[in-house]
């Protein structure tokens, strides 16, 4: 007779300690706030939504979609609350989480740093391989702060620049410097990574794909040999919600959970243009 596994449903806990196992707490950068942000840590949890930010939209969806739980990339909390003023957008937030027991779970600098994470997946889209940290971890050599690697193919930078377009799925970038030669080697840095353009200069890097860039920092790439692509904050870093749904997925599998798993598909990026007529 054929017996099959029984299935479990999984506490909050048990979720997160499964994230912590893929991306470890100590990965997270000092200022940063991983992990649960709010609810019951023994809750069970049924159905989980994920997403970049946690904003009112993925509440929306979250109470659509009757979500125990969210996992964000983005932090609900990043610094410590003196207070529940409900007229703060952050506290109202919470409120509005808490106000329908669904609990958070963010996985932030942690996940950008892991292996598998969020610059992993970066180098995926845009075909980077061969890949390390730009800034290792002390604790886990392997993993750290942005990568650098080889492209499939070496690309002029006209073809590299419409290469991260095509990527990334976006129809105009901004971009400073330039590389004389063929592009072979790529640095990137999900998100904000102007603190890295150094790293990526060492690394003897001859594009570097990052966000959020200074003023200096581009004016700095201008005297040296190396393309520097500001690829946006959400579109560098959203793709990892689908990394989380698998690495969800999988898990659910092989430990018998009960439980769906589902993404907010309509997140968008908060920032948008505005094009002249004529």
């Amino acid at each position: 007779m054929l017996h099959l596994a029984q299935r479990m449903t999984p506490s909050v806990k048990e979720i997160e300690e499964a994230l912590f196992e893929w991306a470890p707490r100590s990965l997270a950068e000092e200022w940063d706030n991983v992990g649960l942000q709010c609810g019951n840590p023994d809750a069970p949890v049924n159905r989980v939504a994920i997403c970049l930010d946690v904003t009112p939209d993925s509440l929306s969806f979250a109470l659509k979609s009757q979500s125990d739980l969210v996992i964000s990339h983005h932090p609900l909390i990043f610094r410590p609350l003196s207070c529940l003023n409900l007229k703060e957008y952050t506290a109202r937030l919470l409120a509005g989480f808490l106000r329908h027991d669904i609990s958070v779970i963010s996985m932030h600098t942690n996940l950008d740093s892991c292996q598998g994470g969020v610059n992993d997946k970066l180098c995926g889209l845009l075909g980077i391989g061969d890949t390390s940290p730009l800034l290792p971890s002390p604790s886990i050599p392997e993993a750290g702060l942005g990568r650098v690697g080889r492209l499939e193919r070496p690309m002029y930078q006209e073809e590299f620049i419409e290469h991260v377009c095509q990527g990334l799925g976006l129809d105009c970038i901004p971009f400073a410097g330039g590389s004389r030669k063929p592009i072979s080697l790529v640095a990137v840095c999900s998100g904000s990574g102007s603190t890295l353009f150094d790293k990526a200069l060492t690394a003897g890097a001859q594009a570097y794909v990052t966000a959020e860039i200074k003023h200096s920092v581009a004016r700095k790439a201008q005297a040296e040999d190396i393309l520097l692509v500001d690829a946006g904050h959400f579109q560098t870093e959203h793709p990892v919600v689908t990394s989380v749904f698998e690495f969800l997925t999988r898990t659910a599998g092989t430990r018998s959970w009960d439980v769906s798993v589902e993404i907010f598909k309509d997140e968008k990026s908060p920032m948008r243009h505005w094009k002249k007529d004529g």
